[in-house]
């Protein structure tokens, strides 16, 4: 019993000592790079933003030219023999359309590379979360693993003393009921654990086992803290000017279309081919459909500004949320780092000592290690909650 509880005793200094703010972490760092690399969803945006960035230069892309041939006896050379006719058409857009169209284009491209850009973040986040995660559900693990060993000893000790009538029944029964419920909580971590490990795969994607050594949960600080909310307003931007772009290349739809044709006719009895061209313009004449399809993008346009102004709104309320939410667990966090820390371990040695002298029974000694064990349970609960909001703050986890 008395190694049990110098065991007991040592886990507990070593896993709620002080901690330090963590700006950079290895560890992390390599599954988020390896999970960039691997994640077939973060691919599949890659290569739509790839096949709009290909698609800039179809904007040039014009009909396809025609070549005829033609005999008509109407139509007759000097010599009163009809021409074979042969000649080549193309159809144009006016030049200026195909700038805008390349705006369109181009914008949308714009538009593919800031969302890649936000998904990378999302799964950068999401990495994150699930590694805070494992690093605390591990850390509890070693708590509750040298837990379940003094209370599976006194359940023990609980039995002996009763067989040898220095207990009572209840003390018995409760010795067993704590240790099977200390025990029952450490299968669930381990369950726990395998789930997110199994969910770090999903993100990672890598045909290696993955493996978090580190078991210190840390205060996280990270470097520019407003990253995620920048690519935020960034991917809008990019969203309104592809709408404007495209209510630029609609009023082009007024423009006339333009047309060249070359054509040279011959017969057996001519010494020279008689040659000519054309110029044809195809100037709208019905106006009701370029007038809706322009109401149509003007109103799309002033929709999605609309959306856009909401979720500015939304984005500010989401940022005053996570910074509220951030204070509030700083205030725990200091609590247990002027006092609670204190109080906890001075709870738990001098309630060892009491035990172990005879100075308290069983019953006592269990309250004060639960009122200790909660103390830390919660200074736990309250670096992941904190490293949780300010990782949401930090990239930005906003989805109105």
């Amino acid at each position: 019993m008395k190694k049990i509880f110098k065991n007991i005793w040592f886990v507990l200094l070593l896993a709620f000592s002080p901690v330090v703010c963590s700006q950079n972490n290895p560890e992390l760092n390599k599954l988020i790079e390896t999970a960039l690399a691997n994640n077939k969803e973060l691919s599949s945006y890659q290569l739509q933003t790839q096949a709009s960035k290909a698609n800039i230069n179809t904007a040039f892309d014009f009909d396809k030219t025609t070549v005829y041939y033609g005999y008509d006896e109407n139509n007759v050379a000097p010599n009163d023999k009809a021409l074979r006719v042969f000649g080549i058409e193309q159809t144009f857009s006016f030049p200026t359309v195909y700038g805008a169209q390349k705006k369109v284009y181009k914008s949308q491209w714009e538009q593919n590379k800031a969302l890649y850009e936000i998904q990378r973040n999302k799964l950068t986040l999401a990495i994150s979360l699930v590694y805070e995660q494992i690093v605390y559900t591990q850390n509890k693990e070693v708590l509750y693993t040298q837990l379940d060993s003094l209370y599976s000893a006194f359940s023990k000790a609980g039995s002996r003393k009763f067989e040898l009538g220095e207990s009572n029944y209840l003390e018995k029964i409760t010795a067993e009921a704590k240790s099977k419920q200390i025990h029952t909580t450490l299968v669930q971590l381990k369950s726990q654990k395998q789930a997110l490990y199994e969910q770090l795969k999903s993100l990672v994607q890598s045909e290696e086992d993955l493996q978090i050594s580190d078991n210190q949960l840390n205060l996280l600080y990270l470097d520019n803290v407003s990253m995620g909310k920048e690519l935020q307003r960034n991917y809008m931007e990019t969203v309104s000017n592809t709408y404007s772009s495209r209510l630029k290349l609609q009023n082009q739809s007024w423009l006339p279309d333009l047309s060249v044709e070359l054509f040279t006719g011959t017969n057996k009895g001519l010494g020279y081919r008689q040659n000519g061209f054309q110029i044809g313009i195809a100037i709208p004449l019905f106006f009701s459909g370029n007038i809706s399809k322009k109401k149509t993008a003007k109103l799309e346009q002033q929709s999605w500004e609309a959306m856009r102004s909401n979720r500015e709104i939304q984005m500010e309320s989401f940022y005053m949320q996570k910074q509220a939410e951030l204070n509030q667990h700083k205030e725990m966090i200091k609590y247990y780092t002027e006092n609670g820390q204190i109080l906890s371990k001075e709870i738990m040695k001098t309630a060892d000592m009491s035990y172990r002298n005879g100075e308290i029974d069983f019953f006592q000694y269990i309250q004060s290690m639960e009122n200790a064990i909660s103390i830390e349970s919660d200074y736990l609960d309250n670096v992941l909650s904190y490293n949780k909001s300010y990782l949401e703050l930090h990239y930005f986890n906003f989805n109105e």
